[in-house]
């Protein structure tokens, strides 16, 4: 019977949605070195948390076209080859103007 490691990642976020990315990938590849198979970020990794921040921070969820979240966390699902809980990041819905709160799930291909 093969074994699950489950990594749950808490992070200090701040205003530099660069740096809080940067910050994600080195917890996450931490955690696959130390065996985890599923790596789960937290809520709003890539902003300040608050509703408040979302239109500031959004970023449309779009596989084909990836804005700089969504790259980087497919980049860190594939380079680490874990299943990546995306937390969840501020989304645009640019047809709406909608604001969401969304969690994404990646293979250790990089897919969502």
């Amino acid at each position: 019977m093969s074994s699950l490691k489950l990594a749950l990642v808490q992070l200090a976020v701040s205003a530099q949605k660069a740096a809080n990315l940067a910050r994600a990938r080195s917890k996450v590849l931490e955690a696959a070195k130390a065996g985890a198979n599923i790596v789960v970020l937290p809520e709003c990794f890539n902003s300040p948390y608050g509703t408040q921040y979302f239109g500031q921070y959004a970023e449309e969820i779009d596989s084909a076209k990836p804005s700089p979240s969504i790259q980087a966390l497919s980049d860190m699902a594939r380079d680490s080859k874990v299943y990546l809980v995306g937390g969840s990041i501020p989304e645009l819905e640019k047809s709406t103007g909608d604001l969401f709160n969304t969690c994404t799930v990646w293979s250790p291909e990089g897919e969502m």
